[in-house]
């Protein structure tokens, strides 16, 4: 992983490590529609004609996201200005998986960009436009698989990840781009370790913190589905209350009571809290079973967030 961390002059306090994370594919592999439906925002009606630079600050930690537009001849002058891809943490890199008449097109350009790293950045290979429709289908599968034996030996030196996503899933958007911060930012064993404390303290079944976006920074759950339940409530109800954020309105106290296990379900209560921590909006969703405890869990639920704007201040 790159070192940037930098001194000012004349300043005693470390400046925050600067991540940064770069997008590539070929045109129309849908890098700028992922990185919109990321940040909850309207689609580009255009295509990315050069490199787009946005900033995305978690817990005061920079993240620079750069969009590099896919056009064949924007391309080939990325591949001859080695310099942008210089202290790159890591590296989206999207597949068209519909369109397997680019395939060798995409893994030609995907190896020469590895090529330029010096450093080894993370890899999250992303299988795009992997739509509800058609994700399971033999068609689809049977292209990742072979596109992942294609890439197992340029990819042999570097830690890679693969996730299929689509722009009509955005719990499929946020996955990768939630692993990846977990990989990258400096606080997150810190944070993961303070939230499981709390989890056994109080006997719950998931713990999940998300951004103003969805994007969960940090989660924890005794059992995979009911992170899966806790996680997809949570984007819901994240989005709902930005939605009241937006218009100004008050949003509501809510916990939503489950009154059986059914399929899919787990049963027990969601608790789900707005938080402001370094004066920016972050959501805290949490999920009993032991309706019982409700009480005894809102009561320590206040220190537990106090403490927890206490530990990411230390962090930095």
């Amino acid at each position: 992983m790159p070192k940037k961390d930098k001194k000012k002059k004349g300043r005693k306090e470390e400046e925050p490590t600067i991540r940064k994370i770069i997008f590539c594919g070929l045109d129309n592999s849908g890098k700028s529609s992922y990185i919109a439906r990321l940040k909850n925002q309207a689609f580009p009606s255009s295509p990315t004609t050069g490199i787009d630079r946005t900033q995305y600050d978690i817990f005061g930690f920079p993240i620079l996201i750069w969009d590099f537009g896919g056009q064949r001849k924007l391309r080939t002058s990325y591949l001859q200005k080695t310099h942008f891809f210089h202290g790159t943490d890591l590296l989206f890199y999207l597949i068209d998986i519909q369109d397997e008449a680019r395939f060798d097109e995409s893994i030609s350009y995907f190896e020469k960009l590895l090529e330029i790293f010096e450093e080894r950045p993370l890899i999250f290979i992303l299988f795009h436009k992997a739509d509800p429709d058609i994700a399971e289908s033999r068609r689809v599968l049977n292209n990742i698989i072979k596109i992942k034996q294609k890439l197992k030996k340029p990819l042999k030196q570097f830690e890679v990840f693969y996730y299929a996503t689509t722009i009509f899933d955005y719990v499929s958007v946020l996955a990768p781009f939630s692993f990846a911060l977990s990989k990258l930012l400096p606080f997150a064993a810190v944070l993961e370790s303070y939230i499981i404390n709390f989890l056994e303290q109080q006997q719950l079944s998931c713990i999940i913190l998300m951004d103003k976006n969805g994007t969960a920074l940090s989660k924890v759950a005794g059992k995979p589905e009911d992170l899966t339940f806790c996680e997809i409530t949570g984007i819901h109800l994240v989005q709902l209350f930005e939605a009241y954020e937006k218009k100004s309105m008050s949003e509501p106290k809510i916990s939503l009571r489950i009154p059986s296990p059914s399929e899919g379900a787990p049963g027990g209560e969601v608790l789900f809290e707005k938080l402001e921590i370094l004066k920016t909006r972050y959501y805290l969703t949490i999920l009993t079973k032991d309706v019982d405890r409700i009480a005894s869990i809102k009561d320590a639920l206040s220190e537990f967030i106090e403490g927890l704007g206490k530990t990411l201040e230390i962090s930095h």
